[in-house]
């Protein structure tokens, strides 16, 4: 009653009492190829059954209590007759169906920081966005290949807030290896946040990033980051691999 009564737009928060037991989550627009997460997938496969765009996820626990990863969810499926599918086959097929960015222009540029790069725009058809990447030298060439994906921050890289330094230093590196991409994400409907801390919309924000990357025709990639190598749910699905990082020195 509870589920039925929340997916129903004539119902509104007084016809529900809380508080409850059945957690609601809204899935980002653009399902898993913005946000691959349980709560895209979900509602992309009703989506795409012609149902409500709406879904009921749980996450199914082992006898000593630890979650279920992957293995331990095919042996649950096949002991109980299940179908089971994972994000990264729901973004592989979304990526043969649907394209959610579009290449918009392409021209020289002249940078302070690294000197001459190749920059093109590519529009976010979900939310409107447009999102900027710089490249340098054959990305076709054999090897993995740098990379900086990098979300915005108004706090940061324009007004310096909290030193603001990884770009130009991850320009400036990817400069002197002479070849390698920046992939600068804007998100405007994102709110701001303090120097050093992250939105749940940055964290989650690399499907694009990663549409992006795969457009370029990238297989391999090295991160240009400070921070450990991310794992990345799905990313196989755009025929990416992440080879290692390296460290920027500001």
């Amino acid at each position: 009653r509870t589920v039925s009564v929340a997916i129903d737009p004539s119902k509104g928060a007084a016809d529900i009492a809380t508080p409850g037991h059945i957690f609601p989550l809204k899935a980002r627009d653009g399902g898993v190829l913005v946000r691959a997460g349980h709560t895209e997938a979900a509602v992309d496969v009703s989506r795409l059954a012609g149902l409500n765009p709406s879904g009921v996820i749980c996450e199914i626990m082992n006898d000593d209590g630890t979650m279920a990863r992957l293995p331990d969810l095919i042996s649950f499926a096949q002991r109980h007759g299940l179908k089971i599918g994972t994000i990264s086959d729901l973004i592989a097929y979304r990526r043969r169906h649907d394209n959610l960015i579009t290449e918009k222009a392409v021209k020289s540029v002249a940078s302070s920081h690294g000197g001459d790069w190749l920059m093109r725009v590519f529009a976010d058809e979900t939310h409107g966005d447009e999102h900027i990447v710089l490249s340098k030298g054959d990305l076709s060439a054999p090897g993995p290949v740098l990379v900086r994906v990098h979300a915005l921050n108004p706090l940061e890289d324009v007004l310096g807030v909290g030193g603001g330094g990884e770009l130009p230093a991850a320009m400036r590196l990817i400069a002197g290896e002479g070849r390698g991409v920046v992939v600068l994400l804007r998100d405007t409907t994102m709110k701001m946040v303090a120097p050093g801390e992250h939105s749940p919309q940055t964290l989650r924000q690399y499907g694009l990033g990663a549409q992006i990357l795969s457009s370029l025709g990238l297989s391999a990639i090295t991160l240009v980051t400070n921070s450990a190598a991310p794992r990345f749910v799905g990313l196989e699905a755009y025929g990416l691999t992440i080879a290692g990082t390296k460290p920027i020195k500001e």
